[in-house]
């Protein structure tokens, strides 16, 4: 009876993971480094307040250094914001033509622009910005007798680089009106570009 008892081997207990956490233990190296880490930069923090009560030196470095940092933040964003101006007056519109564009609904009703663009200019194209107006028409063409009942002036029509004196297609640019009525009779659209992004 001993015997069939001593036979009998348990498994070793297995540690079930739960779901969302990481079976792996950080080493102990590893735990060293963070901990030096964090050391190395409360050392930082407690010698520059030191040095700065006690060096009076070390406060013109600390603000020479601070002053030269705050200009080149300045900097970048001004150059930043350069740099996209310009690339939005390299093309002008009328070198932009737009063909075959169809307004559908999307599988959530919204709608999505679809056609070709020709970049007719000597720069590479980025992007095309059109205004897309909505109407509720009595009779099929715009006319003033109709009512505008949406308007999205910031749709993106390009999702990719468009060579010079080269087509690409419009492939679903999301146009949004915003509560826009139930239409009482011919529902028409119009566009008009706004702008351009090239290099």
């Amino acid at each position: 009876m001993k015997a069939g008892l001593n036979a009998i081997k348990r498994e070793p207990r297995r540690e079930i993971p739960i779901p969302g956490t990481s079976s792996t233990k950080p080493s102990g190296f590893g735990i060293i480094l963070e901990e030096l880490e964090y050391m190395i930069w409360l050392l930082g923090i407690a010698l520059t307040i030191v040095f700065w009560f006690i060096f009076p030196p070390f406060r013109k470095f600390i603000l020479v250094v601070g002053g030269l940092f705050v200009l080149l933040i300045v900097g970048l964003i001004l150059n930043s914001n350069y740099q996209e101006s310009a690339s939005k007056s390299l093309i002008p519109t009328s070198q932009i033509q737009l063909t075959n564009l169809r307004l559908v609904n999307d599988n959530i009703g919204e709608k999505e622009l679809y056609g070709e663009v020709r970049n007719n200019s000597d720069k590479e194209l980025l992007d095309v910005y059109l205004k897309i107006t909505a109407y509720d028409c009595p009779e099929s063409s715009i006319t003033p007798s109709c009512t505008t009942i949406g308007q999205d002036d910031s749709v993106s029509a390009v999702s990719g680089i468009i060579p010079p004196h080269q087509v690409r297609v419009i492939s679903g640019a999301f146009v949004s009106f915003y509560n826009m009525p139930s239409v009482k009779g011919n529902f028409l659209w119009s566009y008009e570009i706004t702008g351009t992004r090239g290099r």
